[in-house]
């Protein structure tokens, strides 16, 4: 406490506003910084945008002539075809056991966590407590009940031994 009267005395004080005069202007020059940056990065995206959106016309120009300009035709012979609708046929049949593979693991998982916070969390009266709650809870109930039950043993054996 000495010390800080000794510092207090000795001018601690008098840098003080100085300080605080120098922070605000490195905070309003950062701010002025700040702005300027912000008008720059400004000036990029909307020079960015009219260059995206004369893309984006040229695209939609060269797909609007695109269904005139190219015109392309298969012809695939009925033995092909059936190769074709063979192969996506066992490719689905695999895709879906794989997935109901996964479904089943994933149920699997949950019916094994489910199990686990059963196990973790009991149910009592519609609140759930931990396991070690619950034993704490039934340890002093048991201690309370008996001693509630042995002081009215106690006061009805005064009472009848008269």
């Amino acid at each position: 406490m000495e010390t800080l009267n000794e510092s207090h005395n000795t001018g601690f004080t008098d840098g003080l506003p100085n300080t605080w005069i120098n922070a605000t202007l490195q905070l309003e020059s950062a701010i002025q910084q700040y702005q300027r940056c912000e008008r720059k990065l400004d000036s990029a995206v909307t020079d960015i945008r009219g260059k995206v959106d004369a893309i984006n016309t040229h695209i939609d120009k060269v797909l609007e002539d695109a269904p005139t300009k190219l015109k392309v035709s298969v012809n695939v012979a009925d033995v092909d075809w059936q190769k074709i609708q063979d192969l996506f046929d066992q490719e689905h049949k695999w895709m879906l056991a794989k997935m109901q593979e996964h479904i089943r693991e994933v149920n699997g998982m949950f019916a094994e966590e489910r199990k686990k916070v059963q196990k973790r969390y009991k149910e009592y009266d519609g609140c759930y407590l931990g396991h070690y709650a619950q034993w704490f809870f039934w340890f002093f109930f048991t201690i309370g009940f008996s001693v509630v039950a042995g002081s009215m043993a106690l006061l009805i054996a005064r009472y009848y031994g008269q």
